[in-house]
């Protein structure tokens, strides 16, 4: 199944990239560099010139990043160089990165480097931001801008591999412009401390925020605007040997559609519970092999259909308590709570 691991998994890897991201696994900042090459299935990083004084030093390297697993020839290839400052509490790195090669607009797109500030204290945990430039797409029929983004994120070395701890992402403004429709996204955040090292079954949360996405169709004929302002939806899982849970939380402060009456304090939650953690990992170990394979998509579904069926027939409980919205006057609340009992259904 063909996969592009590009978006937040992408950025972070750039900024993994930079020193910072291997810093510690051989506990000496000479080893690391001196250790020319570095490679996994989907990276291949090679430093050179390598030079450190007493408190100043520098590095230069090359990266080339496959983005999709099925397509080995399509890269991204980096040029990189370290700016490195030691201290009493352990190394200041600064990085710039240069997309030398990419696919389609993206090497068009970033024009200018990214910068990556990295902090890595003598028990190797790593305090790293990455940030992009102001990316702009200028065509006769569609206009963009993203303002600059913000990636921070947190790692240390866990049993010789660096592990990444959370992250935060920063998109302070999107507009896309087009003959016909505006677009604009305002203030999006994510932060994450769960899913960050290639687990899909793992304990912690997500927290998505959005101040405002906002939608205006210019057409002379019959102009329309949509908004939504301030959503969130926060989700929390929590393992033990046996189960897993999780929670969701949704809440909206108005909605406005065009020939609607505008939807305000909207307020949803989902709970699933008592969810077999055997069987879900069994059937999430297939997700993941399916994201390094390129086999087609229906042999994929042959063996995640009844590993679905599987986690289905262990049965699980469900509830979503005191939901509700208003519109004008009026408000709407509703809860239900239910249970799946174990079954055998079958394929």
């Amino acid at each position: 199944m063909t996969q592009l691991k590009w978006g937040i998994g992408g950025v972070l890897t750039l900024a993994v990239v930079a020193v910072g991201g291997n810093l510690y696994a051989d506990k000496s900042l000479k080893a690391y560099y001196q250790h020319s090459t570095k490679q996994s299935n989907d990276l291949n990083l090679q430093y050179q010139q390598f030079q450190m004084g007493a408190l100043n030093g520098s590095a230069n390297w090359t990266a080339e990043l496959v983005l999709d697993p099925c397509k080995p020839k399509e890269v991204i290839q980096l040029k990189g160089q370290d700016h490195i400052q030691r201290s009493w509490n352990g190394y200041a790195i600064r990085s710039d990165i240069n997309i030398t090669q990419a696919p389609g607009a993206l090497q068009s797109l970033l024009k200018e480097p990214l910068k990556v500030q990295s902090k890595v204290n003598w028990l190797g945990t790593l305090n790293s931001t990455l940030t992009t430039p102001v990316i702009t797409r200028n065509e006769a029929q569609l206009q963009s801008r993203l303002d600059p983004m913000t990636l921070k994120f947190r790692a240390k070395p866990i049993e010789q591999q660096l592990k990444i701890l959370d992250l935060q992402l920063e998109i302070p403004n999107l507009t896309v412009t087009d003959p016909n429709i505006h677009l604009q996204m305002v203030g999006l955040k994510l932060e994450s401390n769960q899913g960050l090292n290639g687990e899909y079954l793992e304990a912690g949360e997500t927290k998505i925020k959005m101040d405002l996405l906002k939608m205006s169709d210019r057409d002379i004929n019959k102009p329309t605007n949509a908004e939504l302002k301030n959503f969130s939806i926060e989700t929390q899982s929590e393992l033990t040997d046996r189960v897993v849970n999780t929670e969701m939380l949704l809440r909206l402060d108005e909605m406005k559609m065009p020939s609607a009456p505008a939807v305000q304090n909207v307020q949803f939650n989902f709970n699933v519970l008592d969810i077999n953690r055997q069987k879900l990992q069994t059937l999430f170990d297939i997700l993941a092999k399916s994201e390094n394979s390129c086999l087609a998509k229906e042999a994929m579904e042959k063996d995640m259909e009844p590993a679905l069926l599987a986690v289905i027939n262990e049965g699980f409980r469900f509830e979503s308590k005191e939901n509700q919205f208003a519109i004008g006057e009026g408000v709407a609340q509703a809860s239900v709570t239910g249970r799946i009992m174990p079954s055998h259904q079958s394929t």
